[in-house]
């Protein structure tokens, strides 16, 4: 029997990783071995912790590339935990399948796109092959309500691979995410749809 891919996406805090953290520990008091990746270029919290902000944490295995996971693989594993896949090459899809093939299942959390609506390719990739996809909401930190689908960056870096927190990004729901990019862009700066 093949195993279920399980992925979670939605913008920055909106409690994905505390998802990802929750299946785990299912996993864990069921006495299932599990196994947790995070990208090497995340260490908000430290090189070899996921932690969400709200503070719950697990010991994580950083990883740069896809092929850095599979020494680890080797010894039969019930579920494979990977935490910020936005970060990760499309080889990871490959990984996830060979996984699945093998009675593995797998639950993955990221953002689906960055802070300018562009999709992430390994999430978007990931996606498509899921069982079961979780779209996650977060407040909106501009009106309060709990409608924000967006993320948008309030640091001056125009990079869409750029690791942070609050000191780089808000949620925000579309009307709010409009009105801000309007601001920045709108007609009286003669920018366009171009340049979000």
């Amino acid at each position: 029997m093949s195993g279920k891919l399980t992925v979670i996406v939605g913008p920055m805090y909106s409690g994905k990783t505390t998802e990802l953290l929750s299946y785990m520990e299912i996993y864990k008091l069921g006495r299932k071995k599990t196994l947790l990746f995070k990208p090497a270029l995340d260490v908000r919290y430290g090189t070899s912790v996921v932690k969400t902000h709200s503070g719950l944490e697990a010991q994580a295995v950083p990883v740069e590339f896809t092929k850095d996971m599979l020494p680890y693989l080797r010894e039969k594993v019930d579920a494979v935990f990977i935490d910020e896949v936005q970060f990760f090459d499309k080889d990871l899809v490959k990984l996830v399948r060979k996984l699945l093939d093998e009675n593995v299942n797998v639950f993955c959390a990221g953002l689906d796109m960055t802070f300018k609506q562009n999709p992430f390719e390994t999430t978007m990739l990931l996606l498509a092959l899921a069982n079961e996809v979780t779209k996650k909401k977060a407040v909106c930190h501009v009106c309060g309500e709990y409608n924000a689908t967006l993320t948008y960056k309030i640091s001056d870096s125009d990079s869409e691979i750029d690791v942070g927190g609050k000191e780089k990004y808000i949620a925000v729901c579309r009307d709010c995410y409009n009105r801000l990019v309007g601001s920045t862009y709108g007609a009286s700066s003669g920018g366009s749809d171009e340049n979000r």
